[in-house]
């Protein structure tokens, strides 16, 4: 890791540690992805709560998508189920996608392909291209 790099991600970690939602979300995204830093699934969900807790909709997805993958925590279907509803409620297409995905494959939530495909059509009015194939392979 070059010093710029280290400098970069120490100014990245102050400015989350100084409880800047899209720093705490990013700095998330560094532990998730091994970003100058080791991978640490339970060190990048602690920063996408912080996240997630002030509305970030990044960050409430990604609280989402940890727990629907057991990614630095137990899988639980039905604990993704309200970051992704808040996500969704606030415009977010990402959020709006994984709630459909939910109701179609009955994951934390009783399967309802109504519920799918409403969400997945508000997924896609917000330019999501995945909601717009789920739409169509649905039919």
């Amino acid at each position: 890791m070059s010093g710029r790099e280290s400098s970069a991600l120490a100014a990245l970690r102050r400015r989350a540690e100084a409880g800047e939602a899209s720093a705490q979300y990013e700095l998330g995204c560094c532990y998730y992805e091994g970003r100058g830093v080791a991978r640490d699934y339970p060190e990048a969900l602690k920063w996408y709560r912080k996240a997630a807790a002030q509305g970030h909709n990044s960050g409430l997805c990604d609280v989402g998508y940890c727990y629907r993958n057991g990614h630095g925590v137990e899988r639980d279907y039905a604990a993704a189920i309200p970051y992704y509803q808040q996500a969704a409620n606030q415009g977010c297409p990402t959020g709006a996608y994984w709630l459909a995905y939910a109701h179609e494959h009955g994951q934390g939530v009783p399967k309802d392909v109504g519920k799918a495909e409403h969400w997945y059509r508000i997924a896609r009015g917000r330019g999501d291209a995945d909601a717009a194939a789920a739409l169509e392979r649905l039919g």
